[in-house]
């Protein structure tokens, strides 16, 4: 079904509950626009995009539109030559999207590091990771102050392979992120773990989905949201355990720092679970800042503005603390130190 032909979703769906269709629509929601490609850098060198062989049909509104208004593919494959992959995506344009493919044949780390002016970014992940293979993927969102950022990415991983992934997003002013796994083979292992940070009016809205698809296969899913101001965080979570998938372990956690009267947080965890013999567990939690524990730092020369930052820190650091790649781990903890030092 192409995107035109696709009813626009209303509120009702639990993917746009809380961002509807026309606020993540760069143009008119009736339009299908046809969308500049961003600049997509490796490791320092500038990668071309080739055209899709063929645009598959998809009856989800989000990902239907962004293959649609840009038929460009950026296609990258980590094997055996190169096992580190740090890519830019560069967003300069008022509106740009750029559609990736990951392959990832052996072990290694991919780096995403979202950057730019503009008004409007999509961006279209499709990643498989191969038998035998563990990949380590870190996305960052760095985008400019009053973007806004339409996602979606479809991940599959394979037989006996691991997909340790870890977000920091800080970027834009309007966010809708939707990322789905699927766990297609025995002893797959997901390993999830997203820090958002949403400060003034900032608006960061994730939808995951987890699925089992296979028996023996695992997966752990923590989110952790600081809002501040008026931030607004909002977590939905679909782990869905497909029949004879038996000795599945899975779980997800979302957790939010409010850090103001106005600051909201939103967080919805669900369970599908169709299997007996499985593990499955989820839960979600908000609280505010401790009060003593900011009178703690003044005590000691901080700002309350400065005591707030490195709580806040601390409390998100936490998310990677124990993310097993050292080069993930280390851009992650960079960049979000980069972000709450300013």
């Amino acid at each position: 079904m192409s995107y035109l032909d696709i009813p626009v979703p209303n509120r009702s769906e639990h993917l746009w509950r809380y961002t509807s269709w026309k606020r993540v629509h760069p143009t008119k929601v009736e339009s299908l626009p046809n969308i500049e490609t961003s600049k997509v850098t490796i490791n320092g060198e500038q990668i071309k995009s080739t055209t899709a062989k063929k645009i598959l049909s998809n009856d989800e509104i989000s990902r239907a539109f962004l293959t649609e208004s840009n038929p460009q593919q950026h296609i990258v494959v980590l094997d055996e030559d190169m096992d580190a992959l740090h890519i830019e995506v560069s967003c300069e344009a008022e509106i740009s999207s750029c559609n990736l493919y990951f392959e990832a044949n052996s072990s290694g780390s991919i780096i995403l590091h979202i950057t730019g002016v503009t008004n409007w970014f999509g961006l279209s992940i499709t990643g498989m990771v191969q038998q035998n293979v563990n990949l380590s993927f870190a996305i960052v969102n760095d985008l400019s102050e009053g973007s806004t950022m339409l996602r979606a990415e479809d991940w599959t991983v394979a037989r006996d392979s691991t997909l340790e992934y870890g977000e920091l997003s800080t970027g834009g002013s309007r966010i809708k992120s939707d990322i789905r796994t699927y766990l297609k083979g025995s002893n797959a292992t997901l390993i999830q773990n997203i820090a958002v940070n949403c400060q003034t009016t900032r608006v960061d809205d994730h939808h995951i989905e987890i699925h089992h698809q296979s028996g023996h296969s695992n997966s752990s899913l923590t989110v952790k949201s600081a809002c501040s101001e008026r931030g607004h965080a909002i977590g939905t979570g679909l782990l869905s355990i497909d029949e004879d998938c038996d000795k599945t372990d899975a779980g997800q956690v979302f957790k939010n720092l409010l850090l103001s009267p106005q600051a909201k947080a939103e967080s919805i965890p669900e369970l599908e679970v169709l299997s007996d013999d499985v593990s499955a567990a989820h839960g979600a939690a908000s609280s505010s800042v401790d009060a003593e524990q900011i009178h703690y730092m003044m005590a000691r020369g901080f700002t309350p503005n400065e005591a707030q930052a490195v709580i806040v820190e601390g409390f998100l650091v936490s998310s990677f603390a124990k993310m097993h790649n050292e080069t993930t781990r280390q851009f992650l903890l960079e960049a979000l130190s980069n972000q709450t030092g300013e």
